[in-house]
């Protein structure tokens, strides 16, 4: 019971003397003022805490249109809507992102790092990934109507219908079927009989 008493004692003077150097401290200046009283001792005035907001109640993020959203920016959006139909999401690393069931219509995702990103059962109408990496990531289930593709590297990635796209799929998802189905090249001997 004495130990007790005696860290708590020595944790209160600790703390004292934190706030005493604190009340000196130049940066409680912003929050606070050092008045001087009739005593001769300084007594610090400082404002409350401001509280932190709350997210869920929180307005929606508004960014003018074709503005670059900031990482955090994003992931605020998904907290509340999952709505990034028509954001400018370019050059961003987006690696194992989760914007399943997000709507991204219009989106412009060109450059953009979406490596192992899961956007399954995701509104991808229009979305421009122009350049994109989009190795292993999930479309299945997803509406990919007018997407652009173009230099977009999709190896691994998960398609629609849950096929895998092979390796050198650049642009457009190569599965085994379409490469089964190329024909085999002919070779013509190099002397042929008369």
């Amino acid at each position: 019971m004495v130990l007790k008493s005696r860290v708590i004692v020595k944790l209160c003077l600790f703390l004292a003397n934190i706030g005493v150097l604190l009340a000196a401290s130049p940066a409680l200046a912003q929050d606070g003022d050092v008045y001087p009283n009739p005593t001769g001792t300084a007594t610090l005035s400082v404002a409350a805490p401001t509280a932190v907001p709350d997210m869920k109640n929180s307005a929606p993020i508004e960014v003018e249109p074709g503005v670059k959203l900031s990482f955090k920016q994003i992931t605020e959006i998904l907290k509340s809507s999952r709505n990034l139909s028509g954001r400018n999401l370019s050059g961003l690393n987006l690696v194992g992102m989760d914007l399943s069931g997000c709507n991204l219509k219009g989106a412009d995702m060109r450059g953009s790092n979406l490596e192992r990103a899961d956007m399954s059962n995701s509104n991808l109408e229009r979305v421009d990934f122009t350049g994109a990496n989009l190795k292993m990531a999930s479309f299945f289930l997803s509406a990919m109507t007018a997407a652009n593709l173009e230099q977009a590297v999709l190896d691994g990635a998960i398609w629609t219908d849950r096929s895998i796209c092979q390796k050198g799929s650049i642009g457009t998802c190569l599965n085994n079927s379409e490469i089964s189905e190329q024909p085999a090249p002919v070779s013509s001997p190099a002397n042929p009989a008369n």
